[in-house]
């Protein structure tokens, strides 16, 4: 699980990098549901690789695994977006930060939550990593047993960004992208009228 949870974390905020590089700004009116768009998707090629092709966990939990898996995706995916939004270029930077540098070491992973030290078990519980780990986890081996915190969680992940994210498109200034035309405008009106004496 703690390898199948990589590509998710990575997947979520590389979309919405892409989609703020390919728009050329991080605005948008349809940018919180072509990113949830992208999370079904997503998550249903991670579900195919991992379940399907590789046998990674019982096929009979396909089903109950998509979800899980595009929850994760969406949730990285909007924490990211609206970083983007308020920070800039920066806000990759600070959701590659929190949720990998911080969250993914916190999670606990493979050698589970007791073997970490003090900060990392301290810090994973209000991390997405952790949760998601948990969430994915105990969906597949102990049928959703569990899962409440971690649900509740992860849902407030998602959100608590998508509430952030619509509210900002609508009443935050949008961006005017940098095109070749207001390059040379913004140099047209540092150009003295009249000419040089």
């Amino acid at each position: 699980m703690s390898l199948m949870l990589v590509p998710l974390l990575v997947g979520g905020y590389l979309a919405s990098t892409m989609l703020r590089t390919v728009t050329g700004s991080a605005t948008g009116r349809r940018r919180l549901s072509a990113l949830l768009g992208f999370s079904v998707v997503a998550g249903l090629a991670v579900n195919l690789v991992v379940g399907l092709w590789m046998r990674g966990y019982p096929l009979e939990k396909f089903w109950i695994v998509w979800p899980v898996l595009s929850l994760i995706v969406a949730v990285v995916a909007l924490v990211a977006a609206v970083l983007q939004k308020l920070l800039g270029a920066a806000g990759t930077l600070v959701t590659v930060i929190v949720v990998m540098l911080f969250g993914n070491p916190s999670s606990g992973g493979a050698n589970g939550v007791p073997c970490l030290p003090t900060f990392w078990r301290d810090l994973g519980p209000f991390l997405p990593p952790r949760n998601a780990y948990i969430l994915l986890r105990n969906m597949i081996y102990f049928d959703g047993h569990g899962t409440t915190q971690a649900l509740v969680v992860l849902l407030v992940y998602l959100a608590v960004p998508a509430i952030a994210l619509a509210l900002l498109d609508r009443y935050r200034t949008p961006e005017i992208p940098v095109t070749r035309e207001t390059e040379a405008e913004a140099t047209a009106l540092t150009v003295p009228v009249g000419g040089l004496p």
